[in-house]
């Protein structure tokens, strides 16, 4: 009987110079994963996908796309209540994929409109402070009116967090 398996795949990097249906190297990575994890993540060094990837945007005057398959800067970013407090609490629920697979991190998008207490929470405790969920949903609520007049960087949001929890105190 033939050996019928595959021994090569063509890919693109970023999808550069693709025009005949040439998959991208990262989606193509993403979907190896989830088809056999420990295979790929023996087989292939999948941290450098992110380096290869910036090479070529470098060297073709480009950006990666901020939607690019595993490394693109939305790729692991969580922003909504919901969908954040899930992330935090149990990370398969939203990702398929695990971003520290490819060296990439996760990161739970905290200075929106749209976020939720869990998100803040997260945040209060990364930044070493100590409140109670009561406190950090009155918390929440306050960088939620400020992110509807406008956008919040991520220090002018630690900065209020930092103001609160120093008024709670005095």
């Amino acid at each position: 009987m033939a050996d019928t398996s595959i021994q090569d795949v063509d890919t693109s990097v970023l999808g550069i110079g693709e025009r005949n249906g040439i998959t991208p190297l990262g989606g193509f990575l993403a979907r190896m994963i989830v088809s056999s994890h420990d295979y790929v993540t023996g087989k292939y060094k999948l941290h450098k996908l992110k380096e290869i990837e910036d090479m070529i945007a470098k060297a073709v005057k480009v950006n990666v796309p901020f939607n690019n398959p595993v490394t693109g800067i939305c790729a692991f970013t969580h922003k909504a209540g919901i969908h954040a407090k899930a992330i935090l609490a149990n990370p398969s629920t939203y990702e398929i994929i695990d971003p520290h697979d490819f060296g990439m991190s996760r990161y739970v998008h905290f200075t929106s409109r749209l976020t939720g207490w869990n998100a803040i929470k997260s945040r209060v405790e990364q930044l070493g402070l100590q409140m109670t969920d009561d406190e950090i949903k009155l918390l929440t609520n306050k960088i939620k009116e400020q992110a509807d007049e406008g956008e919040l960087a991520i220090d002018e949001t630690d900065t209020i967090i930092r103001h609160f929890h120093r008024d709670l105190a005095a």
